[in-house]
């Protein structure tokens, strides 16, 4: 019993690891507006979160990350939340490089200094001129 345990163990972190959904960019305009987040909050989404496991991992990046006090994920919508501490600010470029030390892509970033998508080829955070939609004034 303990054996088919641990074979289901490794099959699903397997199938996290390997499977290939649709890109989330494509989703991500659709539920951006579904997050409401606090003026001091940061949301990234990620193309590649389809699990628990994989949202584990990314969390425990951002936590590693300068005056971040609290990360919440939620895998339907391939968003972390990010919470930092009291009058600070988290990073941009230390959370999005947090998510790519984990092994995933970030697509998408919202928070107080604005709205951060990649960039086609370096992959790096660059400043939309699109509006932040799910911020609150």
């Amino acid at each position: 019993m303990v054996r088919s345990f641990i074979g289901v163990a490794f099959s699903l972190a397997f199938l996290c690891t390997t499977l290939q959904l649709a890109p989330a960019a494509e989703k991500t305009p659709a539920v951006a507006a579904e997050i409401k987040l606090a003026p001091h909050e940061t949301a990234i989404y990620v193309g590649d979160m389809h699990c628990a496991t994989c949202a584990k991992k990314i969390s425990g990046k951002l936590f590693r990350v300068k005056g971040v006090m609290k990360v919440r994920t939620n895998v339907k919508q391939h968003v972390a939340i990010v919470t930092p501490q009291s009058k600070k600010v988290v990073d941009v470029s230390s959370a999005w490089k947090a998510v790519q030390a984990a092994g995933f892509e970030p697509v998408k970033l919202i928070g107080p200094e604005g709205t951060y998508v990649a960039d086609e080829k370096s992959k790096e955070p660059v400043k939309s001129t699109e509006s932040a939609t799910g911020e609150k004034s």
